[in-house]
């Protein structure tokens, strides 16, 4: 439901109620959608033509009378992964971006209002093949869609039918709501770790293991390779949970350039989105073979997240994006307000390494073949760098983090680039440890005091997290013995 309805509020609503101030035509087409009667998609990404989406082979002929024709020309033309399938029994419209043609011009691509099936099924021209269960999703239609010289009115166009003098600037405007994507599907992380924290905590409390004695042991969350990837979701989820208000702050801030609150959107994604899926999957495979299971949560969280990250745009493309854009000055991040905190100098660090190789070898074209191999790998890394920076910052001044609990963030970004700290920063991999250590420790009554929290537990359906639970979710699966399938209890 939640991707159904970040589809259709923030890329299908969002963008249609760009144009509706100079398109009152449009009132009628929203408050359906706003009502729901209609159920909005967004359908940029091709199968052959993911983030280079600017060079997409989809087409709207400019027809004598006025019209479009609308057009698949190839299969790798097709569209992914948007729902449009009849299954759901609803009526859908979608956002079509389609390289315009019009008296044997390219004008460039441009976004289109297609209605592409009612109640009852797809409209003629409209075909949708549909993809498999996505692994970590609930039951949405992803699907592959063709169009077969599908005829649209003139005012299904949104914007101008005449080519733009900067097609790339033109481009990214019709996208924009792709930008709010890559922030608001990223906080999305912050519940997750929390939630799935939650989950390997309580479990790790009720699992114990017994000694030599044969009496019952001790609980397993009391050995640090149990307590403490639980312990670092939260803290990273309390950090990353002020760095969000920051991060939206900045990017509905009218004074900053676009470009600028993208930048923040993708530093936010990047930094809270790896550490979740590190973190999770470290969360999961603490709970042994319990943590395989879908019914336990965690793992199909952690694959949620994925479908996130690649959605609005993946971490990759999105820093190398960032980071060459930077690089050539077409504008700057937010520069640090804790100038002198380690992640603050590490940030400076890798930059500046950068920079000053990049001018060393001479690379006057960031596009070159050397300059690739050299910058393109080393892209996340920066952007991440500058996301751990924000978010301590933003936790360091929200004032709602323990001090135990920002040391213990620090440390953890601290570890994820310990080379660059041991050469540049004067810390001996010794004094790191013990440090980590020390900070782990201190943080400890955090984690006891978050699980004690009964209320968080409201909604939360994992059967390992007591026994009770388990017991009740054994009780009723499919049993068999001697004489077949006796059922459940």
């Amino acid at each position: 439901m939640g991707t159904a309805l970040t589809i259709h509020w923030n890329l299908c609503i969002g963008t249609i109620g760009a144009y509706a101030s100079r398109r009152p035509d449009l009132a009628p087409l929203l408050e359906k959608l706003l009502k729901f009667e209609l159920c909005g998609e967004f359908m940029l990404t091709e199968i052959g033509r993911g983030l280079d989406a600017r060079n997409l082979e989809t087409r709207a002929t400019l027809l004598p009378d006025g019209s479009f024709d609308l057009h698949t020309p190839t299969a790798s033309a097709a569209k992914a992964m948007p729902p449009t399938s009849p299954l759901a029994g609803v009526a859908r419209v979608g956002i079509v971006f389609a390289r315009l043609i019009a008296n044997g011009e390219d004008r460039g691509v441009k976004p289109f209002i297609v209605h592409l099936g009612d109640e009852k099924g797809l409209l003629p021209g409209v075909t949708s093949r549909l993809l498999p269960k996505r692994c970590g999703a609930k039951a949405l239609d992803h699907s592959i869609t063709s169009f077969h010289h599908m005829r649209l009115s003139f005012d299904s166009l949104l914007g101008s039918p005449d080519r733009a003098q900067d097609q790339r600037a033109d481009f990214f405007r019709q996208i924009h709501r792709v930008a709010i994507g890559t922030l608001s599907l990223s906080v999305v992380n912050i519940p997750v770790l929390q939630q799935s924290a939650l989950i390997a905590g309580a479990y790790s409390c009720r699992r114990h293991v017994t000694g030599d004695s044969g009496k019952r042991g001790i609980p397993i969350i009391q050995f640090p390779t149990q307590h403490r990837p639980v312990l670092d979701a939260i803290v990273q989820s309390w950090a990353y949970d002020a760095f969000a208000d920051e991060a939206i702050a900045l990017f509905c801030d009218p004074k900053l350039p676009m470009e600028v609150r993208h930048a923040v959107a993708v530093c936010f994604k990047t930094a809270v989105g790896t550490d979740a899926q590190i973190s999770i999957n470290e969360l999961a495979e603490r709970c042994g073979w319990q943590g395989l299971f879908e019914y336990n949560r965690i793992i199909e969280l952690g694959m949620t997240l994925r479908g996130n990250a690649i959605a609005e745009g993946d971490y990759t493309v999105l820093c190398i994006r960032l980071v060459s854009e930077v690089l050539l000055r077409r504008y700057e991040i937010p520069e640090a307000r804790m100038k002198t905190c380690l992640l603050a100098r590490h940030e400076t660090g890798v930059w500046q390494e950068v920079r000053q190789m990049m001018e060393s070898l001479g690379y006057q074209d960031y596009r070159s073949e050397e300059a690739n191999a050299y910058l393109l790998p080393r892209c996340r890394d920066l952007v991440k760098a500058t996301g751990h920076r924000m978010a301590y910052e933003a936790a360091a001044t929200s004032g709602r983090l323990a001090a135990e609990a920002l040391r213990l963030f620090e440390s953890s970004c601290i570890k994820t680039d310990l080379s660059w700290y041991c050469q540049s920063a004067g810390l001996s991999r010794s004094e790191f440890f013990a440090d980590d250590t020390k900070a782990a420790k201190e943080a400890l009554p955090l984690l006891h005091a978050f699980l004690s929290r009964d209320e968080q537990r409201t909604g939360i359906l994992a059967p390992i997290m007591d026994e009770t639970s388990w017991d009740d979710f054994v009780r009723n699966l499919p049993a068999f013995k001697d004489v077949g399938l006796v059922g459940s209890s």
